[in-house]
């Protein structure tokens, strides 16, 4: 079965799933060759296994959702599978100012050409949070492998491709034991994080859903997320970048050290940094998102550190 999504004019499929090192972590499947990304969402139906391409005519666009091995769906379902990719790739997204900020600075000019400004992110926020728990102080090849374990060993296979499994969800995690997830998925101290925030999101006494308001504000949304156990001063930055804030942007030592290399004569601190991208807000966390991307872009397309 395929469903369709129209895409905006400044939309560009492989900018925006190779924008973000989250392309690279389960349950999704991206092939450069063929430009398709494959994942697993959560319906009500259960978890659907789905392929997702972009066919572009003139200004028009749309996304090609195929669900291999169903000829049907309900509506409602078919909704939640539009909407879930949506999500991922951010289809919602307004990036008119954010282009014309770009337009108007000769070094930024090119991410107005290469649509450059959505950046992946997951099918839930519960799910961008336990991502996020699993970049800290790690490698990214252990990032990977992790989160790769953990939906190996607690997701749910897919209804259509039964080998592909989905991200588990709340309530499943919060049936698993701290101590499994440290020996099964290897996620160390972070076990205890996960299984305390998915047993508060699944009993109900935390609503991740009032994070998505884009009428809390930055610092109040960042304020709530620093309340889950985890997430420190970068994660909470780097999760308001993923909820579309990118007036606050996450310093870590990438951060640090991209700015070195622009302006060696300065003192890199936090401090400095954050002045430095403050000309550019409410966009400073994307327009270090475009530098970043483009200085790794003469390799292969992204940052090999997400590779």
């Amino acid at each position: 079965m395929r469903l369709t999504r129209i895409t905006p004019p400044d939309f560009d499929f492989g900018m925006a799933v190779q924008s973000h090192g989250f392309f690279a972590l389960a349950p999704n499947h991206w092939d450069p060759s063929s430009r398709r990304l494959r994942t697993t969402v959560h319906t009500s139906a259960g978890p659907l296994h789905v392929c997702v391409r972009h066919c572009r005519a003139g200004a028009k666009g749309r996304l090609h959702i195929d669900v291999p091995g169903l000829a049907a769906l309900s509506a409602e379902v078919r909704t939640t599978v539009r909407t879930a990719v949506g999500r991922v790739l951010r289809l919602d997204e307004n990036l008119g100012d954010f282009h014309r900020l770009c337009s108007r600075e000769p070094a930024l000019q090119a991410a107005v050409e290469r649509r450059f400004g959505r950046l992946i992110r997951s099918q839930s926020l519960f799910e961008d949070l336990v991502k996020t728990m699993c970049t800290c102080n790690i490698t990214w090849r252990q990032t990977v492998a992790m989160v790769r374990r953990l939906v190996e060993a607690c997701g749910t296979p897919a209804l259509n491709q039964p080998a592909e499994r989905a991200f588990p969800t709340p309530v499943q995690l919060a049936s698993v034991p701290a101590a499994d997830l440290r020996t099964r998925c290897g996620l160390g101290y972070r076990a205890d994080w996960v299984c305390e925030l998915a047993g508060q999101v699944a009993a109900g006494r935390r609503n991740l859903d009032t994070l998505e308001s884009p009428n809390l504000p930055t610092d109040e949304l960042y304020r709530q997320l620093r309340t889950v156990r985890g997430i420190g001063d970068y994660a909470a930055s780097s999760l308001c970048v993923l909820l579309g804030r990118y007036d606050r942007p996450a310093v870590d030592t990438e951060m640090i050290q991209h700015y070195r290399r622009r302006f060696p004569r300065r003192t890199a601190t936090p401090a400095n940094i954050r002045k430095h991208y403050a000309r550019y807000a409410p966009y400073s966390a994307l327009v270090y998102w475009w530098e970043l991307w483009s200085h790794y872009a003469g390799t292969d397309g992204h940052p090999d550190s997400w590779a």
